[in-house]
């Protein structure tokens, strides 16, 4: 079962590695200290929108279609190219935040519960 440790340092290395393999990083949200930061608190945040307070805890934000919509997401955000600073730093937050999201379903999927379909909102 992944515990809550486990979200926080497989989102920090997900994190750790988009950030590595960004062709367009940003200074701040791509440094050494902060992206392994966002990924360990992104990799918590279904957790905090639906806390695990009994075993079926995981509804529409612990959903495959999250999952899928937010890697489409973050193949459109990956592809953006902005050129002002602001909106490479929205990109950088986006990008690395959704890794570690996408990283907390991941970790979620592989046990036995998994994921549902869609769940309930």
């Amino acid at each position: 079962m992944s515990s809550g440790t486990t979200h926080m340092f497989v989102g920090a290395g997900a994190v750790g590695l988009a950030a590595i393999v960004d062709d367009h990083p940003h200074p701040i949200t791509h440094s050494l200290l902060i992206a392994p930061l966002l990924g360990s608190i992104s990799g918590k945040l279904p957790d905090y929108i639906e806390p695990a307070l009994h075993p079926n805890h995981r509804q529409f934000f612990h959903s495959i279609t999250v999952a899928g919509l937010l890697t489409i997401g973050l193949i459109k955000c990956y592809q953006w190219k902005p050129e002002e600073p602001f909106e490479k730093l929205i990109r950088g937050l986006v990008l690395l935040g959704g890794m570690g999201y996408l990283s907390h379903l991941i970790c979620d999927s592989t046990t036995p519960k998994g994921l549902p379909l869609v769940g309930k909102l």
